[in-house]
């Protein structure tokens, strides 16, 4: 006898759902490979036991999953291990996040969200693990990989920095730029099919658009000029604020980051007034802050 129609209907529900979530998976598995474009392209996608795992929390830090619609404090054990898997911190916030084979660890500084862009096993089986930084800084501290296949990429929207071992900074600044420091080790750096490598010691810029700059040694070197200039149209009048520092700094003024150009350069401009103060804050990727406050009369 066969059986009621019923249960070829759920059966046929079932079939088309894990057919759609397949389908989901692989868009996201090739979208996340089209992003990938150095180093990593020998591994084979898979779903084991590869994350990060949330190990230290401070302040405003949110865990975000698409595929369960989480959105919520992180925790300390909270694991990501799907690609968008993601965590952000705020203002004054952090993370500590550790790597599943204990080969190192990630600090997510303030104002930063690193998400998960694909795991993957190696021919020799080693762990390919690839992560995307959209914005903000995080501090890495990796190991030598046992295994010859095994690395550690972070994407920015400038481009890639691949490790196997080493201690470094990536920064993704406001307008996608990113900057790599490594104090140990060296890192792969590759944008618009040119890379650099970053040995400990140096660091470089890579404009989004532009292949990566060549590594100059690291500077400590958190010293600000600036040039004012009144300026007045038919609109009225105005005053121009041009500001200058290492362009691997990090500046706010008045608590706004600014976008610094390769150079160095960001400008401002302000209604004129005939008392204004500006506070200016630089911070280098080694964390030395200088603090300015400048009168505009």
């Amino acid at each position: 006898m066969l059986p009621k129609r019923t249960n070829f209907k759920a059966i046929n529900f079932v079939l088309v759902t894990v057919v759609g979530l397949l389908f989901d998976a692989s868009g996201i598995f090739f979208a996340s490979l089209n992003n990938q474009n150095v180093q990593a392209q020998g591994g084979i996608q898979v779903r084991a036991d590869q994350w990060l795992r949330v190990d230290q929390v401070s302040g405003n830090v949110v865990y975000r999953n698409y595929y369960n619609y989480a959105n919520r404090p992180a925790r300390v054990g909270d694991l990501l291990q799907v690609p968008s898997d993601e965590i952000s911190t705020g203002a004054n916030s952090s993370a500590i996040l550790s790597v599943d084979t204990g080969v190192g660890s990630i600090y997510v500084a303030e104002n930063t969200t690193i998400k998960i862009n694909s795991f993957r096993l190696a021919s020799d089986n080693g762990r390919i693990t690839n992560l995307f930084v959209s914005r903000g800084r995080a501090r890495l501290q990796i190991r030598k990989f046992t295994n010859r296949g095994s690395q550690l990429n972070i994407q920015t929207p400038a481009g890639i920095s691949g490790v196997r071992g080493t201690k470094y900074i990536v920064i993704a600044k406001p307008n996608g730029n990113m900057i790599i420091t490594t104090f140990e080790g060296s890192v792969a750096t590759t944008a618009q099919k040119r890379t650099e490598m970053v040995n400990g010691g140096f660091q470089n810029l890579t404009v989004v658009g532009e292949p990566p700059s060549r590594p100059v040694p690291i500077s400590n070197d958190a010293s600000f000029s600036y040039v004012i200039t009144r300026q007045s149209t038919g609109a009225g009048r105005s005053i121009l604020f041009i500001g200058y520092t290492n362009p691997f700094n990090a500046v706010k003024v008045n608590g706004q980051e600014q976008a610094l150009d390769r150079n160095g350069n960001f400008s401002i401009q302000f209604p004129a007034t005939s008392n204004l103060k500006v506070n200016v804050t630089v911070e280098t990727p080694q964390g030395k802050i200088q603090v300015y406050e400048i009168p505009i009369l």
